[in-house]
């Protein structure tokens, strides 16, 4: 199943291997992907140092990406099923308006975190 939402507030910290997307303040949705510092270099089985975090802490794990796609005003993440078990989402697709440097920062954040997965990863222009 698929969940979608506009992200207004977007946020990427290079130094934390970070990204959050959320709607307006006091939205329903919000969505974090962060790299396990501790594993940057390193292949981990199913991708499991890669932790995202879907509207609640309760929806929160180190899971395993099946694929990441990015374009100028979008990104989809999805989930494999043998991986995590999802409670509703395995596709979230964000949608987003950033200026050129902001999207740059994305861009080289999300690289960082996908680093050792490159081929799950795909950017289009």
């Amino acid at each position: 199943m698929k969940m979608e939402f506009f992200a207004s507030s977007f946020e990427a910290i290079e130094t934390n291997l970070y990204i959050g997307f959320s709607e307006t303040e006091g939205g329903e949705h919000y969505f974090i992907m962060t790299r396990d510092e501790a594993s940057q270099e390193e292949a981990v089985p199913n991708r499991k140092n890669i932790y995202v975090e879907l509207d609640d802490e309760n929806w929160s794990e180190d899971v395993g990406i099946n694929k990441v796609i990015l374009s100028r005003n979008q990104i989809i993440i999805s989930f494999g099923s043998d991986t995590i078990n999802l409670p509703e989402s395995d596709e979230i697709i964000i949608n987003f308006s950033l200026k050129d440097s902001d999207f740059e920062r994305l861009q080289n954040v999300l690289q960082k975190i996908m680093l050792v997965y490159e081929d799950r990863l795909s950017l289009i222009n």
